[in-house]
């Protein structure tokens, strides 16, 4: 798979916003909160989006501490990818949206858009060089991550770099058609 170029990077984090707010625009209100809507879990939309805005806090996260020289939080010893074990990412997971669960669905759209105006705004302020750009530190697994790959992972899918809502678009485009 070809590393993504910034361009690339943000026309997929685009799409993938575009698509998930005009499914989530096509669910009544009043359903935004209702547990046990998506995926066959217990997951609302709000708490979809809480998930997702989640996975982009980090990767802003992710790359102010790169920028400063440091290893980011998501890849030391306490954070979500230290531990290949496949329940890790998902421990994590419930525990943010148990965090994020008292917000308003309101509270939770505004963080969500605020937190993707940042990270778009952050990978734009990049250059090409900085995007390309080899770590400083040994990322688990003794690899050197580029800034792309290790942003690519925290914001991906399965084989999609920068594709995260793609991986709940499923989901979300059955519960909406399940409503209309």
């Amino acid at each position: 798979m070809a590393t993504p170029s910034r361009e690339d990077a943000l026309t997929t984090l685009a799409e993938g916003q575009g698509r998930l707010d005009e499914l989530v625009s096509s669910i009544p209100p009043d359903d935004l909160a209702r547990s046990a809507t998506i995926g066959g879990g217990d997951w609302s939309v709000q708490d979809l989006i809480g998930h997702i805005a989640t996975w982009e806090e980090l990767a802003v996260r992710s790359l102010v501490e790169w920028q400063a020289g440091e290893v980011p939080w998501v890849e030391s010893p306490d954070g979500p990818f230290s531990d290949p074990t496949p329940g890790n990412v998902d421990e994590f997971n419930a525990g943010t949206i148990e965090e994020h669960r008292a917000a308003s669905t309101e509270q939770t759209l505004a963080r969500a858009a605020d937190v993707h105006r940042r990270l778009v705004e952050a990978i734009e302020g990049l250059t090409d060089e900085q995007w390309r750009a080899r770590a400083g530190y040994d990322a688990p697994g003794g690899r050197r991550r580029t800034l792309v790959t290790l942003l690519g992972s925290v914001l991906g899918a399965p084989r999609r770099p920068f594709g995260h809502a793609f991986a709940h678009l499923p989901d979300l485009d059955a519960l909406a058609r399940s409503l209309g």
